[in-house]
């Protein structure tokens, strides 16, 4: 069984990633209740003790904690090599709205829903098997009984509440939580800035005019809502296979959902389908992207800084 997050945290480092890069909003990287969330580099290794950098600092406290309960962590490295890596030339021209890049991102992974799936090994999607060696944690966690499993996220959870209050001063009570309260003020911060924006209300009318001649569906015209319509839609099919295909887990909250068990040749057709609509979509709102997303990009980099994340 799978536990994730909705919109919050996809799946830490992978599916935040694939989000921003797709334009998901921000979906690519591990489980958050299976191997963590996203690491902390961006707010430099002058604010944290003894030259670390955040997200050293924070791992090295986690695993500390964990060996206080009895329990065996590895410190994650957090970066992830994986093609919607943040710092690549590649990835800051799509953060740019650069049309070029947006398109060769969505001519092979779409909007970043499918691809995490189709393509496992190069999104480090720990739970399609592939042949390579699991990431450290899930084989410690794959090891213990159910019973120890259940004890060990408690136990996880708590440690890494622990460790960001002491590396960002921030409460949270968990991974998952830190990036639901992340992602929660990018959204306020969106909607203040971006969606009351008179340009983008006009070329977010022209985007819409197009998909609709196109025969695609829009809920709303506002910015943040085009941006997310796509994704949306792919996230809402991806969330009704993991609940026809995996077991429920009453410990498991309302707001989390269950990845579905697709093996790379069984997401293809999904993905097949997805990059036809990314491609619609970002024919439609070319212009649009190219003055939306620098916007976008900016917060999103103030809201990792402040809440001690690594760029998604």
């Amino acid at each position: 069984m799978t536990r994730l997050p909705g919109r919050a945290a996809r799946w830490t480092t992978a599916r935040a990633a694939l989000r921003r890069a797709g334009r998901l909003v921000p979906a690519m990287l591990v489980v958050l209740a299976v191997c963590g969330a996203p690491g902390v580099r961006d707010a430099g290794a002058a604010r944290y003790g003894g030259g670390r950098d955040a997200l050293t600092w924070r791992e090295e406290l986690r695993a500390d904690c964990m060996r206080r309960h009895g329990f065996r962590y590895v410190p994650s490295p957090g970066r992830h090599v994986n093609p919607v890596r943040r710092d690549t030339p590649e990835a800051r021209a799509r953060d740019m709205g650069e049309y070029p890049a947006m398109r060769r991102f969505r001519e092979k992974y779409g909007f970043g829903i499918f691809a995490l799936y189709a393509y496992p090994r190069e999104f480090g999607n720990p739970m399609v098997p592939v042949g390579g060696p699991l990431e450290p944690n899930v084989r410690i966690r794959m090891a213990l009984s159910p019973t120890q499993r259940h004890a060990y996220q408690d136990a996880d959870d708590a440690c890494y509440a622990e460790a960001v209050k002491a590396v960002t001063g921030k409460e949270v009570t968990s991974s998952y939580d830190h990036m639901t309260q992340a992602d929660a003020r990018i959204r306020d911060l969106v909607a203040t800035e971006l969606d009351t924006d008179p340009r983008l209300a006009r070329l977010g009318a022209r985007m819409a005019a197009c998909l609709w001649r196109e025969g695609y569906a829009v809920p709303s015209p506002t910015p943040s809502a085009l941006a997310a319509r796509g994704p949306d839609a792919f996230h809402a099919e991806e969330v009704r296979l993991g609940r026809r295909m995996v077991e429920p887990d009453e410990r498991v909250p309302e707001a989390a959902y269950y990845a579905p068990p697709l093996t790379p040749q069984d997401a293809r057709p999904y993905l097949a389908r997805e990059i036809a609509a990314a491609l619609a979509d970002l024919e439609c709102g070319r212009d649009f992207y190219a003055a939306y997303e620098p916007r976008r990009a900016r917060i999103e980099r103030r809201v990792q800084a402040e809440f001690g994340l690594e760029e998604w």
